[in-house]
């Protein structure tokens, strides 16, 4: 992707550009701070986990361009089904408890510990993102099918990539296509002059339209490394960003204040704090 333009090309077709420039180089941090979590994915093994999650709609569930999936739960695996679905041609829902319209959706991936927050019809795919980050279920996951246990199987290349028809994600009352989403990325790439070499923290809820921007799509069309944080502990603010070399921090307007009372900034070199 090339921020510096009026607008992008293709997802997938930037997707790819990106995977094959930057390889080994780190791209996703995901920290949990609920669950003193750290995982991380270089382009090249994000890239591979998305071609794999993409096959897996396809082929074992069956769904094709313009289909929805819904999603539940903050995981690190779920800028990997972002990428997936997108790379597949659908469009992803970000689910609320008993929420309407689950039996219009593909699939529905939730995260393990909030299965029991929904009741998914049953002849609708259900899949369990488990939290050990080796893929071993916490618990007992019903009908689900344990997504870690199911796509290493599957291929590593993804041939039938196709940009989604319609809306690409639908989340917090509202919806936006694919081109809606670059358009805002485009803004927030100039706004915050983020470029390769740059880390940026994320505190944003990722399956929002804002939050998928600033935690993935930005990170990407950049060549930078984005960090990932679900439930942001404002006490560990400024050391992850000087430990991580942040450059440009996005949070929402309640965690930058949380953030502030937590005390002052220790050895971070903060460039941008978007806060609203």
């Amino acid at each position: 992707m090339n921020t510096s333009g009026a607008a992008f090309d293709s997802f997938n077709v930037a997707a790819e550009r990106q995977i094959g420039r930057y390889g080994d180089k780190p791209f996703l941090t995901w920290y949990d701070d609920q669950r003193d979590e750290r995982i991380e994915l270089s382009y090249k093994t994000f890239g591979n986990w998305v071609a794999k999650t993409a096959n897996l709609l396809v082929e074992e569930v069956g769904a094709g361009p313009g289909d929805r999936v819904g999603v539940l739960g903050g995981h690190w695996q779920t800028p990997v089904l972002l990428a997936g679905c997108w790379r597949a041609g659908l469009c992803v829902v970000a689910l609320e408890p008993e929420g309407p319209g689950l039996t219009e959706l593909a699939a529905v991936f939730v995260h393990e510990g909030r299965l029991d927050d929904l009741t998914v019809p049953g002849d609708v795919p259900l899949f369990a993102l488990p939290a050990d980050p080796l893929g071993r279920a916490g618990r007992e996951l019903g009908r689900a099918r344990n997504f870690s246990g199911i796509v290493p199987s599957m291929g590593d290349v993804f041939d039938d990539a196709a940009d989604p028809p319609g809306d690409a994600l639908v989340a917090g009352g509202g919806s936006a296509t694919m081109d809606g989403l670059l358009e805002r990325t485009v803004a927030l790439a100039a706004r915050t002059g983020l470029g390769e070499t740059d880390r940026l923290l994320s505190g944003r809820p990722l399956l929002t339209l804002d939050g998928v921007v600033a935690g993935l799509l930005a990170p990407l069309a950049a060549g930078a490394g984005v960090v990932l944080v679900n439930h942001l502990d404002p006490a560990r603010f400024w050391k992850r960003v000087a430990d991580e070399r942040v450059a440009v921090a996005v949070v929402d307007p309640a965690q930058a204040a949380a953030v502030l009372d937590a005390g002052p900034a220790t050895g971070a070199r903060l460039r941008v704090l978007v806060d609203d």
